[in-house]
């Protein structure tokens, strides 16, 4: 009878850990190999007996835009990666779960030092302390090309059925008001691979979801407050909509949100 129940608990066991496997890599966030945000991650400092990642590095800086690398650590589940403007005081989630070893940001300011900093999670009880480095986004900062909101945040957006066309690797500036107000947007896919929608410079709490050409759901995005908000999902060649949404009835008629569908492997118009 004790063997029998040593082996039932194991049992239970391997079914938790092999249920978390699955709810994981199916909640992918800031790349191909990310998790989404509602992954639960450990607090960074959990645990002495999980290393923090070395080897910080930033490759493909430009003005808005950079790669985020470091080093694997042995025994590794996640990782998690924040950033900031080294003259803010507020961390920006970049991703809270990635298996991957690296992670691209956008929406940066030109000539702007960042700080950025990650942590391992080695279980679900585990994690690091934080490893923390620099880096310095290239460029001057660029006079203003989109009025608030711009020319794509038409009126009839919506619904999906209104939604208007926008090129892929392009900001959109759009704005949530009045209250209960939500912007669809449409983008064409022409090659299958890895697709990163970003929602950044937000004045309220607002919400990201992606839908496919059936309008079926395929990826959300709902950090609470004003944090940026990312999906990474994998798509086939076609066409896709992005749906900007608040919380509740929050809204601003004067600050606008930034909209940008970034490919990643996948192409685009």
């Amino acid at each position: 009878m004790k063997q029998f129940g040593w082996m039932l608990a194991l049992a239970m066991t391997t079914v938790i850990v092999s249920c978390h496997k699955e709810i994981s890599t199916n909640e992918q966030s800031g790349n191909s190999n990310e998790l989404q945000t509602e992954f639960t991650t450990q607090t960074a400092g959990t645990s002495g007996s999980c290393s923090a990642p070395g080897g910080l590095s930033a490759s493909n800086i430009a003005s808005n835009t950079v790669t985020l690398n470091w080093n694997a650590v042995s025994g590794a589940l996640v990782y998690t990666v924040q950033y900031k403007p080294t003259s803010s005081s507020t961390w920006i989630v970049a991703t809270s779960g990635t298996y991957g070893l690296s992670v691209n940001l956008y929406s940066l300011s030109a000539n702007t030092t960042y700080d950025w900093r990650v942590y391992t999670n080695c279980s679900l009880s585990e994690a690091s302390t934080y490893s923390y480095a620099q880096f310095t986004s290239s460029g001057s900062t660029p006079p203003s090309v989109s009025a608030c909101p711009g020319p794509n945040d038409v009126s009839t957006n919506g619904t999906i059925s209104g939604a208007a066309a926008i090129n892929v690797n392009t900001d959109v500036r759009g704005t949530i008001a009045p209250a209960n107000d939500i912007d669809h947007y449409k983008f064409t896919i022409n090659s299958y691979g890895t697709i990163a929608v970003w929602l950044t410079t937000l004045p309220a709490n607002y919400e990201l979801a992606v839908f496919n050409s059936s309008g079926a759901q395929i990826g959300i995005s709902q950090n609470k407050g004003s944090k940026n908000e990312s999906i990474s999902i994998i798509v086939d060649a076609g066409i896709y909509y992005a749906k900007v949404f608040p919380k509740g009835t929050t809204n601003s008629a004067t600050s606008c949100y930034t909209l940008r569908v970034q490919t990643i492997t996948a192409t685009g118009q």
